[in-house]
């Protein structure tokens, strides 16, 4: 496993919602993925979350990816694991994150 790029580690948030920990681009079997750990930090369960990134290759945007997860209760992490369909990215940047908030009949599992 390789260590292509590490770009922050300490979060970005979609009005305050959501934190992302620990991003970093993976290469594994020649194949690159985007990993990471997004935690809801709204103290509301969340039916959506998109976060939009954009691919990196030289200090260029020559791609761009989302990230999508349903379903999360207040106070809960996830496991970002996204393949990236660039070949040889060597960064990333998030350029939004987007969440909505569940209604008192959506509540999430926990």
């Amino acid at each position: 496993m390789a260590l292509v790029a590490l770009l922050f580690s300490v979060g970005a948030s979609a009005e305050g919602d959501i934190k992302l920990r620990n991003m970093q681009l993976i290469t594994m079997s020649h194949k690159t993925y985007l990993q990471g750990t997004g935690v809801n930090v709204s103290g509301f369960d969340l039916e959506n979350v998109a976060i939009d990134l954009e691919i990196l290759k030289a200090g260029r945007v020559v791609g761009s990816s989302v990230v999508e997860i349903r379903a999360i209760g207040a106070d809960e992490a996830w496991r970002i694991w996204q393949p990236v369909d660039i070949n040889g990215p060597d960064g990333f940047r998030v350029r939004g994150i987007r969440s909505e908030r569940a209604s008192n009949k959506d509540v999430a599992a926990h």
